[in-house]
């Protein structure tokens, strides 16, 4: 129990540093250990829930609620190794997580910590039905950041609801402070790290990190990981000469 509190701990204070560097943070309203609320730069409110244990469906019902009613969106981020099926998996989702998925576009939110740093990806669940195959996307940019209003159908969770996710496509005026990589020559090795072209330095090292824990020979023997990892590392490589810097990930 100790490690799981300090796996969430270390995300919740991760994901808050991730939202000043962006730009996106205005203002912390409550910072506790797994739920963060928080005042956006465009002053909306988001309650960010980091779940590392199984949750029964009325406690998702009445958060979504609560914070509805205040015009607060909620954000759900589940750890990956703890609670998610592995990439490529194929999984009968109990009826919370369908929930989760079905609120998020097909999607849940996951984090995962590498070396004290956090990471947050999609988990796209593929298919139709409650049987699906589990696919890990890439790293999200906090920069987009959005909030939306969605409508579900399903038994046990029937109304209209204000969620947030990283689906956003405005975001970039947010990260004016930051050096953006102009690469659209590049957009093939951009795309095997999952980044557009304008993606920071800081998003290629984080995305490469994240990928390359997937796919390395130690972790994932697979041929298409082979292949993959060596397609990961040109594009890297390309990307950081194209920048004309040594950066190492």
């Amino acid at each position: 129990m100790g490690n799981i509190r300090y796996e969430t701990a270390a995300a919740s204070i991760s994901f808050v540093d991730e939202l000043r560097a962006s730009g996106r943070l205005a203002r912390m309203i409550h910072n506790g250990v797994d739920i963060v609320l928080f005042e956006t730069d465009t002053g909306e409110q988001i309650s960010a829930h980091f779940i590392d244990s199984a949750l029964p469906l009325y406690e998702i019902r009445g958060v979504l609620a609560d914070n509805a009613a205040k015009n607060i969106a909620t954000l759900y981020l589940l750890w990956a190794d703890m609670m998610l099926p592995n990439d490529g998996q194929l999984y009968v989702a109990d009826d919370w997580m369908e929930a989760l998925y079905t609120l998020y576009g097909e999607s849940i939110y996951a984090y995962e910590i590498i070396e004290g740093e956090m990471y947050c990806f999609p988990v796209h669940f593929r298919g139709e039905g409650l049987r699906r195959r589990a696919e890990f996307g890439g790293q999200v940019r906090f920069s987009q950041l959005t909030i939306r209003r969605v409508t579900t159908y399903l038994a046990g969770l029937h109304g209209e609801w204000l969620v947030a996710d990283f689906g956003g496509s405005s975001g970039a005026a947010h990260d004016d402070q930051k050096t953006a990589i102009h690469a659209e020559e590049l957009q093939a090795y951009f795309d095997v790290l999952g980044l557009p072209p304008d993606a920071t330095l800081s998003e290629v090292k984080k995305a490469y990190r994240l990928l390359a824990r997937r796919y390395h020979p130690d972790v994932n023997a697979t041929p298409e990981a082979n292949d993959f990892m060596l397609r990961l590392n040109t594009a890297y490589a390309k990307i950081v000469e194209r920048l004309g810097k040594v950066a190492s990930p």
